[in-house]
Protein backbone atom coordinates (compact mmCIF):
# COMPACT_ATOMS: atom_id res chain seq x y z
CA UNK A 1 0.00 0.00 0.00
CA UNK A 2 2.74 2.38 0.99
CA UNK A 3 4.29 1.33 -2.63
CA UNK A 4 1.15 2.52 -4.22
CA UNK A 5 1.17 5.96 -2.44
CA UNK A 6 4.73 6.63 -3.21
CA UNK A 7 3.89 5.58 -6.29
CA UNK A 8 1.19 8.05 -6.85
CA UNK A 9 2.76 11.02 -5.21
CA UNK A 10 5.11 10.46 -7.88
CA UNK A 11 3.35 10.28 -11.01
CA UNK A 12 0.88 13.26 -10.08
CA UNK A 13 3.96 15.66 -9.15
CA UNK A 14 5.65 14.56 -12.85
CA UNK A 15 1.78 15.46 -14.64
CA UNK A 16 2.72 19.21 -12.34
CA UNK A 17 5.63 20.22 -15.10
CA UNK A 18 3.17 20.19 -18.14
CA UNK A 19 1.17 23.54 -17.70
CA UNK A 20 -0.55 24.12 -21.07
CA UNK A 21 -3.11 27.14 -22.05
CA UNK A 22 -0.41 29.54 -21.12
CA UNK A 23 0.04 32.72 -22.96
CA UNK A 24 2.37 36.22 -22.81
CA UNK A 25 2.09 39.17 -24.92
CA UNK A 26 4.80 38.71 -27.14
CA UNK A 27 6.56 41.12 -29.44
CA UNK A 28 7.25 40.99 -33.05
CA UNK A 29 10.23 41.07 -35.56
CA UNK A 30 11.53 44.64 -37.02
CA UNK A 31 11.93 44.94 -40.62
CA UNK A 32 15.68 46.16 -40.17
CA UNK A 33 16.46 45.13 -44.46
CA UNK A 34 17.70 47.11 -46.70
CA UNK A 35 18.25 47.90 -50.40
CA UNK A 36 21.38 49.07 -52.05
CA UNK A 37 23.19 49.53 -55.51
CA UNK A 38 23.78 46.83 -57.85
CA UNK A 39 27.50 47.99 -57.34
CA UNK A 40 27.79 47.62 -53.95
CA UNK A 41 25.06 44.35 -53.11
CA UNK A 42 27.56 41.91 -52.73
CA UNK A 43 29.98 43.94 -50.20
CA UNK A 44 27.27 45.19 -48.05
CA UNK A 45 25.59 42.17 -47.75
CA UNK A 46 28.62 40.34 -46.59
CA UNK A 47 29.16 42.99 -43.73
CA UNK A 48 25.73 41.95 -42.94
CA UNK A 49 26.40 38.73 -42.63
CA UNK A 50 29.12 39.33 -40.12
CA UNK A 51 27.18 41.98 -37.89
CA UNK A 52 24.44 39.12 -38.14
CA UNK A 53 26.69 36.51 -37.00
CA UNK A 54 28.05 38.77 -34.15
CA UNK A 55 25.00 40.24 -32.82
CA UNK A 56 23.04 36.57 -33.10
CA UNK A 57 26.23 35.69 -31.01
CA UNK A 58 25.72 38.60 -28.86
CA UNK A 59 22.03 37.47 -28.64
CA UNK A 60 22.65 34.14 -27.62
CA UNK A 61 24.28 34.78 -24.30
CA UNK A 62 22.13 37.72 -23.42
CA UNK A 63 19.38 34.78 -23.44
CA UNK A 64 21.29 32.08 -22.47
CA UNK A 65 19.23 30.64 -19.42
CA UNK A 66 21.72 30.99 -16.20
CA UNK A 67 23.15 29.06 -13.11
CA UNK A 68 21.34 31.33 -10.74
CA UNK A 69 18.14 30.85 -12.84
CA UNK A 70 18.38 27.35 -12.60
CA UNK A 71 19.43 27.61 -8.89
CA UNK A 72 22.19 24.86 -6.92
CA UNK A 73 21.99 22.32 -4.97
CA UNK A 74 23.03 23.07 -1.31
CA UNK A 75 23.31 20.39 1.62
CA UNK A 76 19.82 19.38 2.52
CA UNK A 77 18.25 22.43 0.23
CA UNK A 78 18.85 25.01 -2.85
CA UNK A 79 19.69 28.21 -3.64
CA UNK A 80 17.90 29.91 -6.14
CA UNK A 81 19.50 34.00 -6.54
CA UNK A 82 17.80 34.74 -9.66
CA UNK A 83 13.98 34.28 -8.25
CA UNK A 84 15.22 34.90 -4.88
CA UNK A 85 14.65 32.44 -2.29
CA UNK A 86 16.38 29.11 -0.44
CA UNK A 87 14.67 25.73 0.49
CA UNK A 88 16.18 24.14 3.91
CA UNK A 89 14.90 20.59 4.52
CA UNK A 90 15.13 18.67 7.78
CA UNK A 91 16.73 15.31 7.84
CA UNK A 92 14.10 13.39 6.86
CA UNK A 93 13.90 14.48 3.29
CA UNK A 94 16.01 12.76 0.74
CA UNK A 95 17.30 15.08 -2.29
CA UNK A 96 16.90 13.42 -5.55
CA UNK A 97 19.92 14.09 -8.11
CA UNK A 98 18.58 16.39 -11.06
CA UNK A 99 21.10 14.85 -13.48
CA UNK A 100 19.04 11.85 -14.81
CA UNK A 101 22.55 9.93 -16.00
CA UNK A 102 24.45 10.61 -12.43
CA UNK A 103 26.32 7.71 -11.50
CA UNK A 104 24.78 4.93 -8.73
CA UNK A 105 26.51 6.31 -5.40
CA UNK A 106 28.04 9.60 -6.92
CA UNK A 107 27.40 12.97 -4.52
CA UNK A 108 23.73 14.28 -5.48
CA UNK A 109 24.71 17.73 -4.39
CA UNK A 110 27.86 17.87 -6.57
CA UNK A 111 26.30 15.88 -9.66
CA UNK A 112 23.47 18.12 -9.53
CA UNK A 113 25.94 21.41 -9.49
CA UNK A 114 28.23 19.76 -12.55
CA UNK A 115 28.71 22.44 -15.15
CA UNK A 116 27.38 19.14 -17.54
CA UNK A 117 23.91 18.61 -15.47
CA UNK A 118 23.85 22.57 -16.00
CA UNK A 119 23.88 22.57 -19.69
CA UNK A 120 21.50 20.10 -20.27
CA UNK A 121 19.02 21.40 -17.97
CA UNK A 122 19.45 25.37 -19.82
CA UNK A 123 18.77 22.91 -22.94
CA UNK A 124 15.37 21.88 -21.65
CA UNK A 125 14.15 25.24 -20.39
CA UNK A 126 14.79 26.71 -23.75
CA UNK A 127 12.79 23.14 -25.22
CA UNK A 128 9.88 24.37 -22.59
CA UNK A 129 10.14 23.32 -19.24
CA UNK A 130 12.52 21.57 -17.03
CA UNK A 131 12.63 20.23 -13.34
CA UNK A 132 15.36 21.49 -11.20
CA UNK A 133 14.73 20.65 -7.84
CA UNK A 134 13.34 17.16 -6.14
CA UNK A 135 12.66 16.26 -2.71
CA UNK A 136 10.45 13.98 -0.36
CA UNK A 137 10.22 12.34 2.75
CA UNK A 138 8.16 9.96 1.99
CA UNK A 139 4.79 11.32 2.68
CA UNK A 140 5.42 15.29 1.09
CA UNK A 141 6.86 15.84 -2.28
CA UNK A 142 8.54 19.14 -3.32
CA UNK A 143 9.37 20.00 -6.86
CA UNK A 144 10.37 23.27 -8.46
CA UNK A 145 9.81 24.00 -12.25
CA UNK A 146 11.05 25.89 -14.54
CA UNK A 147 8.99 27.09 -17.25
CA UNK A 148 10.18 29.30 -20.20
CA UNK A 149 6.80 31.27 -21.84
CA UNK A 150 7.65 30.12 -25.45
CA UNK A 151 10.01 27.76 -26.82
CA UNK A 152 9.18 29.37 -30.56
CA UNK A 153 9.58 33.05 -29.47
CA UNK A 154 11.67 34.38 -26.96
CA UNK A 155 9.90 38.03 -27.19
CA UNK A 156 6.81 36.18 -24.94
CA UNK A 157 6.44 36.10 -21.43
CA UNK A 158 4.75 35.33 -18.93
CA UNK A 159 0.91 36.57 -17.92
CA UNK A 160 0.30 37.79 -14.16
CA UNK A 161 0.51 35.05 -11.83
CA UNK A 162 -3.16 35.02 -10.94
CA UNK A 163 -3.99 33.97 -14.54
CA UNK A 164 -1.32 31.83 -14.86
CA UNK A 165 -2.47 30.17 -11.38
CA UNK A 166 -6.09 29.79 -12.94
CA UNK A 167 -5.12 28.44 -16.33
CA UNK A 168 -2.92 25.79 -14.41
CA UNK A 169 -4.92 24.41 -11.79
CA UNK A 170 -4.87 20.73 -11.76
CA UNK A 171 -8.20 19.21 -12.82
CA UNK A 172 -9.79 15.81 -12.05
CA UNK A 173 -8.76 14.69 -15.68
CA UNK A 174 -5.13 15.82 -14.95
CA UNK A 175 -4.89 13.73 -12.02
CA UNK A 176 -6.53 10.48 -13.59
CA UNK A 177 -4.00 11.27 -16.51
CA UNK A 178 -1.43 11.53 -14.39
CA UNK A 179 -1.98 9.08 -12.07
CA UNK A 180 -2.60 6.06 -14.49
CA UNK A 181 -5.80 3.61 -15.43
CA UNK A 182 -5.43 1.83 -12.10
CA UNK A 183 -6.11 5.03 -9.83
CA UNK A 184 -9.10 5.46 -8.25
CA UNK A 185 -9.51 9.17 -7.89
CA UNK A 186 -12.91 10.55 -5.48
CA UNK A 187 -13.91 13.57 -4.14
CA UNK A 188 -11.60 16.03 -6.10
CA UNK A 189 -11.62 19.56 -5.43
CA UNK A 190 -9.70 22.14 -6.80
CA UNK A 191 -9.50 26.58 -6.18
CA UNK A 192 -6.98 29.23 -6.28
CA UNK A 193 -6.42 31.59 -3.62
CA UNK A 194 -4.26 34.36 -3.36
CA UNK A 195 -1.88 33.55 0.04
CA UNK A 196 1.52 34.92 1.29
CA UNK A 197 4.46 33.01 0.03
CA UNK A 198 8.17 34.43 0.73
CA UNK A 199 6.57 37.32 2.57
CA UNK A 200 4.73 38.65 0.05
CA UNK A 201 1.52 38.28 -1.48
CA UNK A 202 0.83 35.27 -4.50
CA UNK A 203 -1.81 32.95 -6.12
CA UNK A 204 -1.67 29.11 -4.96
CA UNK A 205 -3.19 26.65 -7.24
CA UNK A 206 -4.69 23.95 -4.69
CA UNK A 207 -6.47 20.34 -5.29
CA UNK A 208 -7.57 17.72 -2.81
CA UNK A 209 -8.72 13.90 -4.03
CA UNK A 210 -8.56 10.35 -3.16
CA UNK A 211 -7.45 7.72 -4.45
CA UNK A 212 -8.52 3.91 -3.35
CA UNK A 213 -9.85 6.29 -0.30
CA UNK A 214 -6.08 7.56 0.35
CA UNK A 215 -6.66 11.33 0.54
CA UNK A 216 -3.69 13.35 -0.87
CA UNK A 217 -3.17 17.24 -0.52
CA UNK A 218 -1.73 19.39 -3.49
CA UNK A 219 -0.51 23.38 -4.27
CA UNK A 220 1.28 25.18 -6.85
CA UNK A 221 2.19 28.73 -6.57
CA UNK A 222 3.54 30.19 -9.89
CA UNK A 223 6.74 32.66 -9.40
CA UNK A 224 7.21 35.14 -12.63
CA UNK A 225 10.77 36.01 -12.51
CA UNK A 226 11.31 39.89 -11.84
CA UNK A 227 14.27 40.52 -14.54
CA UNK A 228 13.19 38.04 -16.75
CA UNK A 229 9.63 37.23 -17.81
CA UNK A 230 10.04 35.23 -20.18
CA UNK A 231 10.39 32.72 -17.57
CA UNK A 232 8.50 31.37 -14.00
CA UNK A 233 9.09 28.83 -11.59
CA UNK A 234 6.68 26.55 -9.94
CA UNK A 235 6.56 25.35 -6.59
CA UNK A 236 5.01 22.28 -6.58
CA UNK A 237 3.86 20.61 -2.93
CA UNK A 238 1.82 16.75 -2.63
CA UNK A 239 1.69 14.90 0.34
CA UNK A 240 -0.63 12.80 2.51
CA UNK A 241 -1.07 14.79 5.28
CA UNK A 242 -3.15 18.12 4.79
CA UNK A 243 -1.00 19.97 7.96
CA UNK A 244 2.34 19.12 6.39
CA UNK A 245 1.79 20.47 2.98
CA UNK A 246 0.28 23.44 4.59
CA UNK A 247 3.27 24.04 6.68
CA UNK A 248 6.05 23.13 4.00
CA UNK A 249 5.95 27.20 2.69
CA UNK A 250 8.35 27.47 6.16
CA UNK A 251 11.08 25.71 4.75
CA UNK A 252 11.24 28.69 2.49
CA UNK A 253 12.90 31.55 2.77
CA UNK A 254 14.33 34.94 1.38
CA UNK A 255 17.69 33.98 -0.32
CA UNK A 256 20.28 36.37 0.88
CA UNK A 257 23.89 36.45 -0.05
Amino acid sequence: MKNQKVKILALVMAGCLCITGLTGCGGGEKDTSSQSDNGTTESVKEESDTADESESDTADEENKVSDDMIGRYVSQGYENPSFGFKVSLPDTYTLENRNNIALSGADVVESSNSESTYDYLRSLVELGSTTVFTANDGTTYIQLDIQKASALNDETTWDEEKTIAEKSVMTEEDIKESAGEDAQITEFQNNVEEITFLGEKHYAAQYTFKNNDVPYYGVSVYLVNEQDSRYLISVNILGLDLNAVDQADQLFSVYTK
